[in-house]
């Protein structure tokens, strides 16, 4: 468990963090408000500790920004022995318990297992699974009876397991987890104490319960072993088998294609040995070398990539050939010819090319064969909920709606194994000439461009994209076969976020995608919110509220839009200060989540002024509804910092489309 414990006196705070990681959890240390912030937004916490007493920003105002964003850790505050009316503000703030200086440590330690057990998930405190238990109080750990001695990083490693079974942990989510800023391992340092786990585990009976889960990280999976039973991961196995027998298909049946690309190498061998290789006979081995880069790879053959890519930068940087330079790529091609072993002739007449643009290798796709739990990404990417955004997506365990563009259709039909068993839906495009028809058909949560195309390159749609205004926000992810710095170059300058370097690996794929993926979702979610109260802010809102009359006025329907204002927000401003206002904002848009939840479009505009657009109701039926809303409001009493008490007065109006007005703003006249 990850602690973060925010202080200013280093004595104090050397004590504390010694005292809690005496108790196994990894503690961060900040000593001011500020810094404090800027280490909460970095990491995952478990709990937080902070004293009130901080510079550049109090431990009340910290907690109060952590809740105004969404922040549900437990918060902790250290007080001073007299400060009563801090310990109210700082509960009213948000915070969840508090101790007094001087420290018990004792105590500490029993309020930090207490607010940990009192998480969202709550969490027994002794921790048991089929007969292995961790008890974190004694920090003590047996299997049926029988003690286990594990190191400091092992005994995190096993509780953040038990905390989380069955969930998929990558070695950057154990980093965050098990280590603190001060003390950031490698990688492969993971991988060490996984190792040492599982020996110490197996050496009591425990065996096989930490997995390798393909392509991602690892998952704790709890199995009763019967003697003499030998235990496979038999979804982990199936996966894996029916991927490379997929790939193994592909491979055969773009056989055919493979073997024109070599020939086109071959066919350019001897006019080059010869000294009167043409331009454009180079310019097709280039492109035939170039493509066998960036498949090869991804049909595990790692040696085939390397060696087309040296092809392809002798025949593009060269107009004239030395010797020397003939001999490398005569040497290069007889190579590769051997490695592949296609050498046979295939009759390229009894070919139908076009089949290759047709349908892929049938995989399993998620939810069918392997059952959500396994493979849904919200429960192993990522400690956050995903759930899907695009109401289009045919398959409701499918998160992520992807175009990808490349010329090679062997390339996207190799995409479609790594990508649709992990809930990736991927539409391939090979001719780039099509993108503006295809994009709007699929609609697409995330775009994948080739650099390299001959109708159109990828550099040049993203730039189309960029300066679309519908579009402007995809992420684009580029895929080059080159990393010299000019291509990066052109290719951050054309907008993108992120590139990935032929041949593609599975592992490295999924997580860009799924990372870049989040990170946008954050990002949209981050600049529609209002920040205080958690609502849609007024451009988000307004734009939501403008759809509804379109469709209001496409299906001859109604609504009511309501307006709720608070009348004496500017006066609390003036006589308890903002903090406290924006507490009285941050309290009412959490009623306004908790009330409505059934398709309305809830905002607030500013200035006390909170929103509500309700489909299917008439005027009288709203008034009604909108006591759920009211009665918790009137009851609201809140404690100012000199501890007076006060409740908020408001008014509320309702128009109602289209009896009231026909657009937003004349909506908005009526009731203001």
């Amino acid at each position: 468990m990850r602690i973060f414990l925010i202080e200013d006196d280093d004595v104090l705070a050397d004590i504390l963090v010694q005292s809690l990681r005496s108790q196994r959890y990894i503690v961060d240390w900040a000593e001011d408000g500020e810094l404090g912030w800027e280490y909460s937004q970095s990491a995952t916490y478990d709990l937080i500790v902070t004293d009130i007493d901080l510079p550049k920003l109090d431990g009340i105002s910290l907690c109060q920004r952590l809740r105004s964003q969404g922040c549900a850790v437990p918060i902790l505050l250290i007080t001073a022995k007299n400060a009563s009316r801090d310990r109210i503000r700082g509960l009213d703030a948000g915070a969840d318990d508090y101790l007094i200086k001087p420290l018990d440590l004792g105590e500490l330690q029993a309020r930090v297992r207490a607010l940990i057990r009192r998480k969202d998930n709550p969490i027994t405190p002794i921790l048991e699974l089929k007969g292995l238990c961790l008890d974190p109080s004694g920090c003590q750990v047996t299997y049926q009876g029988k003690p286990l001695t594990l190191t400091p990083k092992e005994y995190s490693l096993l509780e953040l397991f038990l905390r989380h079974p069955e969930q998929v942990f990558s070695r950057a989510n154990i980093i965050d987890h098990l280590w603190n800023f001060d003390d950031p391992p490698q990688e492969e340092s993971v991988k060490s104490h996984i190792k040492g786990l599982r020996q110490k585990l197996k050496a009591v009976g425990v065996v096989d319960w930490i997995e390798n889960v393909y392509g991602f990280g690892y998952r704790f999976t709890p199995k009763v072993l019967v003697p003499g039973e030998v235990i496979e991961d038999q979804n982990y196995g199936n996966l894996e088998k029916q991927f490379n027998q997929g790939i193994d298909k592909l491979w055969d049946k773009y056989r055919g294609l493979m073997v024109q690309r070599m020939e086109v190498l071959q066919e350019a061998a001897d006019p080059l040995r010869q000294g009167n290789l043409s331009a454009e006979l180079q310019l097709s081995a280039s492109q035939a070398a170039h493509k066998l880069a960036g498949v090869l790879g991804m049909f595990d053959r790692e040696d085939g990539t390397n060696i087309a890519r040296e092809i392809e930068i002798i025949l593009q940087t060269n107009k004239k050939f030395k010797r020397s330079q003939k001999e490398e790529v005569l040497t290069l091609i007889k190579s590769l010819v051997e490695l592949l072993n296609l050498t046979e002739n295939i009759d390229r007449d009894s070919q139908d090319l076009q089949d290759l643009q047709d349908d892929t290798i049938a995989l399993p796709t998620l939810g069918e064969t392997f059952g959500d739990k396994i493979f849904d990404l919200s429960q192993t990417l990522s400690p956050k909920s995903f759930t899907p955004t695009n109401s289009s997506t045919p398959h409701s365990g499918l998160l992520v709606n992807l175009l990808v563009v490349d010329d090679d259709p062997i390339f996207l039909s190799a995409l479609h194994p790594m990508l649709e068993p992990w809930g990736i839906k991927m539409t391939g495009l090979d001719n780039p000439l099509q993108f503006w028809d295809i994009l709007e058909k699929v609609k697409p949560d995330l775009l994948i461009l080739d650099v390299e195309m001959p109708q159109m390159s990828g550099i040049e749609i993203c730039q189309a994209v960029r300066n679309n205004e519908e579009w402007q926000g995809l992420p684009i992810l580029f895929l080059t076969a080159h990393r010299d710095f000019d291509t990066i170059q052109k290719i951050f300058a054309a907008g993108a976020d992120d590139y990935i370097v032929k041949p593609v690996v599975g592992s490295e794929l999924l997580t860009r995608i799924v990372n870049r993926w989040e990170r946008n979702r954050w990002l949209q979610s981050f600049s529609c919110k209002d920040p205080l109260t958690g609502l849609n802010n007024q451009p988000h809102s307004s734009r939501e509220i403008e759809k509804l009359i379109q469709e209001a006025e496409k299906n001859n329907s109604y609504f009511c839009f309501v307006l709720l204002v608070v009348e004496d927000l500017r006066q609390i401003n003036i006589e308890y200060g903002h903090a406290m206002g924006n507490q009285v904002l941050q309290e009412w848009g959490r009623i306004f989540q908790g009330v409505f939840s059934n398709g309305e479009v809830l905002g607030y505009w500013g200035n006390g002024e909170f929103v509500m657009a309700i489909p299917g109701l008439h005027k009288s039926e709203v008034l009604s509804r909108l006591d759920e809303l009211l009665i918790p409001l009137r009851i609201q009493i809140f404690t100012a910092p000199d501890s007076r008490r006060f409740q908020v007065s408001y008014r509320v109006a309702v128009a109602e489309y289209p009896v009231d007005g026909l657009t937003l703003h004349s909506l908005y006249r009526v009731i203001i």
